[in-house]
């Protein structure tokens, strides 16, 4: 039991690397970056790693004990009250640490994936629509995004992909849009809706290009690391 607790920190201790180096990268390259903060985030990919690997608990406690490292190292954080710090960065780490909390809904059937990426997709429609200018190229983009979103829940129901990645990044966006609709909200009253249609809007990029990412590398990754025969698959 004790040698199992070891081996478990020791793969935390790994991830943990992975996430600091993915970061490092991320910040590198500028095109990844938003002009107001915010990132397609590369990191997340060995946090929902480890959750699978290690379990739900070991996935949320890498994840916080990652945000505590970055902050060590000096990594740039925004900082306006407390209750901010929590929406953008300790819940949203959080629950990306807990995926595989979500294994029941890895395999849902057709009609909940569709209605949940149909949500998702009208959303994203209605958010480019009201942040570009509520004009035809706005409609016409948002229409565009919603498609492709639906097209990426029929892809996951054809393949049986992870679900629980959806799930976790949705949760994740309306977090950071919450805390963007109250704490960044440029030129308007917070929580008006003003605040709230560009919140959606700029935070909805770079989550769902994210999630995009982990939804393809996350499961080609965790198949190799089975067929390495890791301990703790």
């Amino acid at each position: 039991m004790k040698n199992d607790q070891i081996k478990k920190i020791a793969f935390m201790a790994i991830y943990m690397a992975l996430y600091v180096a993915l970061k490092m990268v991320g910040n590198m390259i500028p095109f990844l970056q938003m002009p107001n903060g915010g990132s397609i985030e590369l990191e997340l990919i060995p946090l929902m790693i480890a959750s699978y690997h290690l379990g739900w608990k070991y996935g949320a406690l890498c994840g916080l004990a990652s945000f505590l490292l970055t902050i060590v190292l000096g990594f740039p954080m925004y900082f306006v009250q407390p209750i901010q710090i929590v929406l953008d960065y300790v819940l949203p780490i959080s629950i990306v640490g807990m995926v595989s909390l979500f294994k029941p809904f890895e395999h849902a059937s057709k009609p909940i994936v569709l209605t949940v990426v149909s949500v998702i997709g009208l959303t994203a429609c209605v958010a480019v629509y009201y942040s570009y200018g509520m004009n035809l190229m706005a409609l016409v983009g948002g229409v565009i995004l919603a498609a492709l979103v639906i097209a990426l829940g029929l892809f996951l129901t054809s393949t049986k992909g992870h679900f629980g990645i959806v799930i976790v990044m949705i949760i994740k966006y309306f977090s950071t849009v919450i805390s963007g609709a109250y704490f960044w909200a440029e030129g308007t009253a917070a929580g008006s809706l003003p605040a709230w249609t560009f919140s959606l809007g700029y935070n909805l990029w770079y989550n769902l290009v994210t999630m995009i990412v982990c939804l393809l590398m996350v499961p080609v990754l965790m198949s190799r690391i089975k067929k390495a025969n890791i301990q703790g698959m």
